[in-house]
């Protein structure tokens, strides 16, 4: 009852549970503690970047934004539906950059050298069966990048901006090996991430497309596999 004594009408009665969810490929533990090494000398140069930290690292492959929590099932069933017997691939982490430039940049990215392809044709798995479940594709194209920080205000960035051309950082091969649908739980400290549901992706029979996780400054090869257009979708 409500403070009249009387029972509340429908509209009063609370509303369905909402969970702000998002689709990623995770990043190993190894890989996040270097970025954070490379990311630690750079928080205190400024405060107007809102840094990602380290447990908060994902590749994400498309945003959903708050949904029903009832809504998950079919969400996990479409996409093990999608993903049932794709394979795992390799990529590799390479160059920081800013969106749309490191003038005036509203994101920080890290770059994607190798592996940005198979990285494309996951997210359009991912879109394609996510269409049935109300989530209309993205108007813009998928371009894979690892955010690394948020700009909050244009001030205060010039140190920050200064460093980045000379930081040099190149991953080893990394294995997207599961699509993880995560949970996103906004709070004062900032977000807290928990994964919903885990899907595997198939272990390639036969080839090689890499190694296992490498050791930081593992050198890719010389061809670069562009950089992120689009700002991407927090």
């Amino acid at each position: 009852m409500n403070r009249r004594g009387r029972e509340p009408a429908g509209d009063e009665t609370d509303p369905m549970p909402r969970i702000r969810t998002f689709i990623a490929v995770d990043l190993p533990g190894q890989v996040k503690d270097r970025i954070e090494e490379i990311v630690l000398p750079l928080r205190p140069l400024s405060r107007s970047i809102r840094w990602v930290r380290p447990e908060g690292l994902h590749l994400t492959l498309k945003f959903l934004g708050e949904i029903p929590e009832e809504q998950l099932p079919a969400i996990f069933t479409a996409l093990e539906t999608a993903l049932c017997g794709r394979s795992s691939f390799h990529f590799r982490l390479s160059g920081l950059g800013g969106f749309p430039n490191l003038r005036r940049p509203r994101v920080l990215w890290i770059g994607i050298r190798e592996g940005g392809e198979p990285l494309r044709e996951l997210a359009g798995a991912v879109e394609k069966a996510l269409v049935p479940c109300g989530f209309p594709p993205e108007k813009r194209p998928f371009s894979p990048h690892l955010t690394i920080g948020r700009v909050r205000s244009p001030r205060d960035l010039q140190a920050v901006l200064e460093r980045l051309p000379d930081i040099e950082y190149a991953s080893g091969p990394i294995t997207a090996g599961t699509v993880k649908v995560m949970k996103s739980q906004l709070k004062p400290t900032g977000a807290e991430y928990s994964a919903q549901k885990i899907i595997d992706l198939k272990t390639p029979v036969r080839g090689n497309t890499g190694g296992p996780v490498g050791i930081e400054g593992d050198k890719p090869d010389d061809t670069k596999e562009g950089q992120p257009s689009a700002e991407p979708t927090p």
